[in-house]
């Protein structure tokens, strides 16, 4: 089911180009980001920060995750939030509660502690963001379902504390970030510049 990695890409309207990205998950490691956390016994919230140079218009946000401790995954319920960050620290609200119109999960052959990776193709209802610095958190609900799920690292010896760009995390809404976390989280943003937006 490797060929799905490819057709990611192909899902990507014509105009459309990397924003952002950190990389793609390698099923190095897994942070807990799940509003349940049934098997972790509470929930966690995981974000991690991003930087803008220009205003940007995003329609698609792709990320990588797995489902542990067994490996069965769920129906994808996620929640997409971005953070403006000031002064090196998220806010507490949220900035943009990002719309998803689909959410597309296709199992890889990537394997961790022999359970599957899987990757994500969120659509989005378009949205516009200024240059600057933020915080993306994805986090999935898996109430009701045995496993918790994990969002991949692209690869945790890649980044060391002090680094410029960091994880941050949080156990509920409503709390305030804290760091201390490394590693790279896993997405890609797509869209195109805001000057080139119809």
């Amino acid at each position: 089911m490797s060929s799905w990695i490819t057709l990611n890409y192909s899902l990507v309207p014509v105009q459309a180009e990397v924003i952002f990205s950190s990389g793609e998950g390698n099923g190095s490691f897994g942070l807990l980001s799940d509003f349940d956390g049934k098997y972790f016994s509470g929930q966690q919230q995981i974000g991690y920060e991003f930087t803008l140079k220009e205003s940007v218009e995003v329609d698609q946000i792709h990320w990588s995750g797995q489902y542990f401790p067994d490996g069965k995954p769920s129906d994808a319920k996620f929640s997409l939030r971005i953070f403006k960050i000031v002064e090196g620290i998220p806010e507490i609200t949220p900035k943009i509660d990002v719309q998803l119109t689909e959410v597309r999960q296709t199992q890889t052959d990537i394997e961790r502690f022999s359970h599957p990776v899987f990757n994500y193709v969120g659509l989005v209802i378009p949205f516009r963001l200024e240059a600057g610095r933020y915080l993306l958190s994805i986090v999935n609900n898996t109430q009701d379902h045995s496993d918790d799920w994990l969002w991949m690292t692209t690869d945790p010896k890649t980044q060391l504390l002090g680094a410029d760009l960091k994880i941050f995390f949080r156990d509920q809404d409503g709390m305030a970030w804290k760091s201390g976390l490394t590693g790279k989280m896993s997405f890609t943003i797509l869209g195109k510049p805001a000057s080139n937006a119809n």
